[in-house]
């Protein structure tokens, strides 16, 4: 796994918010929850994809891996116990 950059970190823990939000999470509501491109969530998406902290349809919902929850988790809790 490549060394996750504080922006991918964002995405990661954008999604596990947006999961407990609404149950599924499209790559239309990454980018308005952080206010970027969609194709700059693409991007993104391919990153941690190839990482394998993520699955992702073509066209269909994004899901956090069990690695990739567990590390959207920590960034989570220390963003809210700061």
């Amino acid at each position: 796994m490549k060394l996750l950059t504080d922006s991918n970190e964002d995405y990661l823990e954008a999604i596990l918010i947006l999961k407990l939000k609404n149950g599924k999470v499209r790559s239309v509501d990454i980018a308005k929850h952080l206010n970027v491109s969609k194709p700059g969530v693409n991007k993104a998406m391919n990153i941690l994809k190839e990482s394998n902290l993520i699955e992702k349809d073509y066209y269909g919902d994004v899901t956090l891996t069990p690695k990739g929850e567990e590390i959207a988790k920590r960034i989570y809790k220390k963003h809210t116990t700061i």
